[in-house]
């Protein structure tokens, strides 16, 4: 019992240095877990061994482990979800070899008796240092938002031919769920000291010559792709708001487009891409979190999670069920509505990190003529006074009727080609090429087999003048060729 004792005693002095809070420290409940009984549900003991319990109470004294216990404790106060017993207000981790992803439902065995837990979430983490840190913190953030819902998943529609990643585009519910949790990530690596963060997110080694592994300067730039989740882009192009914009690749390659975190600054993401764009909700929910007056302080950061998380348990209070949600301008909504003296700057944050997009279709050229122009050391062309009448007329129309930022939305719309197939070799077979008609980059339509650069222009013209409401829609104002349209397979015919 005194190594259970000084578990908690971690917790809460860790949780009291992060968020000077004076609010009871979040319990954690480690598991055991074996496989699913006949319910469906893994059936698991609550670690009780001193000597376990004393290398985890270890272990979670980091920062970010830190973080991950504040926010679900902060989250646990927040839910509107009926029904939550006190073992909510627990974290519970079940620890699994190779374990890195959140769950939901689990039976704990206390005893001769077995809990029935089928709609708590919970965290599936290795058992060794280094995923206590901002894994556990990451993989937090998705139980946060299943614990805001009450246990029900978001609705999702898988559209992308490949796992997500920070820079590809998914789907609506995929962006948010991933973003939440990249975010603490970024804020981690922004915020944290230690010299195991500090080492995953910066660039601060430099090795050359030989012999060298892939530590060495020669693999720096494929280095961070070999993570797949691409650690360093978590912080520096999620800080800098780089997922905005859209893949500097042109070229037919699904995955060069999806995956590399290069982009054409010129170019901004439509508001439509911006919604399946996990890097910049993971953007969105950093800037938020950070900003005010002066460097960003850890306590500064907690107090904005704790209304950040009562606006994401009012917008979630009732689960959505259609996929098709646009979540970050439903929290938008709820903030303006619960918070309207909030209002300016979330919308300030929102207008100026997608550029207009959502609410003005002259957004991306304003941009556009304004970068190129600083690119060249135009000063005269910066379009500056333009720019500042256009920010203004954004702001004052959000602000009037935040519905206007749903004025150029489509559905998500997922069309197959099966000739051509895409693969990360590491993660398993081949498979079709899949996107969504609306969000498409220029890259992946060029991989499409049959479809002329003619109808390329087209389609990309056209869903820029207006959204695709159906393949349908789609078929008669861009003229697909016989050819082309039996390389298509759409989901919703």
């Amino acid at each position: 019992m005194h190594m259970v004792h000084r578990l908690v005693s971690v917790i809460a002095a860790v949780i009291s240095a992060l968020a000077a809070t004076a609010e009871p420290p979040a319990r954690v409940v480690f598991m055991d877990c074996g496989a699913a009984d006949d319910s469906g549900l893994p059936v698991c003991e609550a670690v009780a061994d001193e000597a376990r319990l004393a290398s985890y109470s270890k272990w979670l004294e980091t920062d970010s482990a830190g973080m991950a216990l504040a926010l679900h404790a902060a989250a646990c106060r927040a839910s509107k979800a009926p029904g939550r017993s006190s073992e909510a207000a627990a974290l519970h981790v079940a620890l699994v070899k190779g374990g890195n992803h959140a769950d939901l439902g689990f039976r704990l065995r206390r005893g001769d008796s077995v809990e029935d837990h089928p709609r708590t979430p919970y965290v599936r983490l290795d058992p060794s240092p280094r995923t206590f840190g901002t894994t556990l913190l990451h993989e937090t953030g998705h139980v946060v938002l299943t614990t805001l819902t009450g246990g029900e998943p978001l609705p999702g529609r898988a559209i992308a031919a490949l796992p997500h990643s920070t820079a590809a585009l998914t789907d609506r519910s995929t962006a948010l769920s991933e973003g939440f949790a990249i975010h603490l990530e970024t804020l981690a690596a922004h915020l944290g000291t230690d010299a195991a963060t500090r080492a995953a997110y910066r660039h601060e080694r430099f090795e050359f010559g030989l012999p060298a592994g892939r530590g060495a300067e020669y693999f720096h730039h494929a280095r961070d792709l070999l993570t797949f989740s691409q650690t360093i882009a978590r912080y520096y192009e999620v800080r800098e708001n780089n997922f905005a914009f859209e893949s500097a690749c042109r070229e037919p390659d699904y995955v060069r487009v999806q995956f590399e975190k290069s982009r054409d600054f010129a170019t901004l993401r439509s508001a439509n891409q911006l919604l399946q764009s996990e890097g910049f909700y993971a953007s969105f929910f950093f800037a938020l979190a950070v900003a005010g007056d002066g460097p960003p302080t850890r306590e500064r950061v907690f107090d904005r999670h704790e209304r950040m998380l009562r606006w994401l348990a009012e917008m979630l209070a009732s689960p959505p069920t259609d996929p098709d949600t646009p979540f970050l301008l439903e929290f938008v909504k709820t903030c303006l509505r619960v918070s309207p003296d909030e209002a300016e700057e979330v919308v300030d944050i929102l207008l100026d990190l997608s550029h207009g997009v959502f609410v003005d279709p002259g957004a991306e050229k304003l941009w556009r003529e304004h970068y190129l122009a600083a690119l060249r050391l135009d000063v005269g062309n910066l379009k500056m006074v333009e720019i500042a009448q256009a920010r203004a007329s954004w702001r004052a129309t959000v602000l009037s009727d935040p519905n206007v930022l749903y004025q150029r939305l489509g559905p998500q719309v997922r069309c197959e080609v099966p000739a051509r197939t895409v693969e990360l070799v590491a993660l398993g077979p081949a498979v079709p090429l899949a996107f969504d008609i609306n969000t498409v980059q220029e890259g992946v339509l060029r991989a499409v087999p049959d479809l002329s650069a003619a109808e390329i222009e087209r389609w990309l013209a056209e869903r820029h003048r207006r959204p695709f409401s159906s393949p349908g829609d789609l078929r008669e104002r861009v003229g697909l060729s016989d050819a082309a349209e039996r390389q298509l397979r759409f989901a919703a015919e």
